[in-house]
């Protein structure tokens, strides 16, 4: 019994010695953990000490547990240096520790402080050029606004200059317009002294007559009744006749604007230049001046030339530019190519034939290449307008055939010329039939009542 007990001590002991060795074993540090544990913080390095005091307490717990660990004998234990000892005494490797950090503190600190100088160095960088960069935008800002103003001073000097350019040329024209009124004036006021004149000598002539001979006044009676008769046709107005007559049935001054409109695309060679290049357009036979105006609401520049004082008058009222001559005679008076455009309307059925070559030389001679030609007529395909309506005006002539008016232009030296025909009856005019008689009489009888023959130089 006694032996059994003592055999039992042995193998307590023996279990006892190899759960020392074991114990060991397991609270061994590896050499190469030494320095990272020496470079670590103050709060790690309590983390370890703690974890180191607190794992012989774990193998306890194991080994009461029942837990059998193996042990690998192959690997030789790793000698512990003397830090590592002091460390893993309980409660002084934890002083050690706070000490170590608070050793370390002022060098933290300072190494912290020298951080924290260096970022407000580059903080304070950044400032100066977020300042710079904020000084060059808002220079970069008052630049732009300075070459706008410069920018939009010279457009408003422009608009100034050329407003007191279309100024001065509208006051130069309004003069020109009075000189030329004056003038006229002085002329009717010259023939009007000269028929007086005249009139006085009519009875100075029949004194004389009174001392002749009863034979040689016999001779004498067939020239006193022509001198009476033209006395007598003194006294007719033939211009103020012709103003009253256009005012009766040409129509109003709205209507022939509205009718007008359609020759605008025709000029677009001349409105489509800068205003200080654009060449003159002349109206022969400007009558009241409805053209000059359409053509002075389009700043297309415009002179009107009639030889009927009244219409001269009336338009010089208006403020237009318009001279009292023989329209011939003053286009073959301009320069060779100075002329844009030479219109007339409703004016060569009033001239014979030789002068209707005549005018269309002269115009041709006076216009600029690309120039154009525009005169309106009666239109004699219509019936209406051939039979009856074209002798409303007691001073047409005759009738012109459109391809005769054609041919003309083109035989004058024009190298395109074309007919457009114009203003055809309204619909309540128009037969309702749909037969081919219906068709052919409104053709004829409502068709178009005027035409233009357009030719380009």
């Amino acid at each position: 019994m006694a032996i059994k007990n003592k055999s039992q001590s042995e193998a307590q002991q023996l279990a006892d010695k190899a759960s020392l060795i074991q114990r060991s074993r397991r609270n061994a540090v590896p050499q190469k953990l030494v320095p990272e544990q020496e470079n670590l913080p103050a709060d790690n390095a309590i983390e370890t000490i703690s974890l180191q005091e607190t794992m012989p307490e774990k193998h306890n717990a194991e080994e009461n547990n029942g837990l059998a660990v193996p042990v690998n004998s192959s690997q030789p234990a790793t000698p512990v240096g003397l830090r590592q000892k002091i460390r893993r005494i309980p409660g002084l490797g934890y002083a050690l520790a706070w000490c170590n950090a608070l050793l370390r503190l002022p060098r933290t600190r300072f190494q912290t402080e020298v951080d924290i100088a260096k970022l407000q160095s580059q903080i304070d960088e950044l400032n100066r050029q977020l300042v710079s960069q904020v000084h060059h935008h808002q220079e970069l800002k008052q630049r732009f606004a300075q070459f706008e103003s410069l920018k939009l001073q010279q457009r408003m000097d422009q608009f100034d200059a050329l407003d007191v350019g279309n100024r001065l040329m509208q006051f130069d024209r309004l003069h020109i317009a009075r000189q030329l009124r004056s003038v006229n004036l002085m002329m009717r006021a010259g023939l009007q002294t000269a028929s007086v004149q005249n009139t006085g000598a009519v009875p100075a002539i029949a004194v004389e007559v009174k001392d002749v001979n009863s034979s040689e006044m016999s001779d004498l009676t067939p020239v006193r009744k022509v001198a009476a008769a033209e006395l007598s046709a003194s006294d007719f107005d033939q211009d103020q006749f012709y103003l009253e007559f256009e005012a009766l049935f040409r129509g109003s001054r709205e209507d022939i604007k509205q009718r007008l409109q359609v020759y605008l695309p025709y000029l677009s060679h001349i409105s489509s230049q800068p205003k200080e290049e654009r060449k003159m357009v002349i109206d022969v036979g400007c009558g009241r001046g409805e053209w000059l105006d359409l053509l002075d609401e389009q700043g297309i520049p415009a002179m009107g030339v009639d030889m009927n004082i009244s219409m001269v008058n009336a338009c010089l009222d208006q403020g237009f530019l318009v001279c009292h001559a023989d329209a011939i005679a003053y286009l073959r008076e301009q320069p060779a190519g100075s002329i844009g455009a030479v219109t007339g309307f409703q004016i060569i059925e009033h001239l014979p034939f030789e002068q209707l070559i005549a005018l269309f030389d002269a115009a041709h001679h006076a216009l600029c290449p690309g120039g154009v030609i525009i005169f309106e007529t009666p239109n004699p395909e219509n019936l209406k307008v051939g039979s009856c309506n074209f002798y409303f005006d007691p001073t047409h002539l005759h009738p012109i055939v459109p391809q005769v008016a054609e041919f003309m232009a083109r035989q004058r030296g024009f190298s395109h010329a074309e007919i457009l025909r114009l203003h055809p009856y309204p619909d309540d005019h128009m037969l309702a039939g749909g037969s081919e008689v219906e068709a052919l009489l409104n053709k004829e009888l409502f068709g178009p009542q005027d035409y233009a023959v357009i030719g380009r130089k």
